[in-house]
């Protein structure tokens, strides 16, 4: 399988979590107020990419769910890199 790195602020994210002693909720994931973090939808990828596992709440409402690591995500926290499952690309015919 493919190994991807991840950027600074997926593996900061994955070592909060990591550091917590409880579920962390969404709202103090958010480490740096930018505008790719105002949505939430970061913790969406990070739930689809399966380094995050939703604890509590919805993909509605992000920054008041409560997110675990998974295993993958240990990995990732620990060593800033994972394994990855390539999306096959559909066949297009020829002409």
């Amino acid at each position: 399988m493919p190994v991807r790195s991840t950027t600074h602020f997926t593996w900061q994210v994955l070592r909060a979590v990591k550091r917590s002693k409880k579920a962390a909720i969404g709202r103090t994931l958010r480490l740096s107020p930018t505008a790719k973090t105002k949505d939430g939808s970061f913790l969406t990828t990070l739930v689809d990419e399966g380094l995050l596992a939703r604890v509590t709440g919805t993909a509605a409402a992000p920054f008041e769910a409560t997110y675990a690591l998974t295993e993958k995500g240990q990995h990732a926290a620990e060593y800033g890199e994972y394994e990855f499952q390539l999306k096959p690309r559909p066949v297009v015919p020829q002409r």
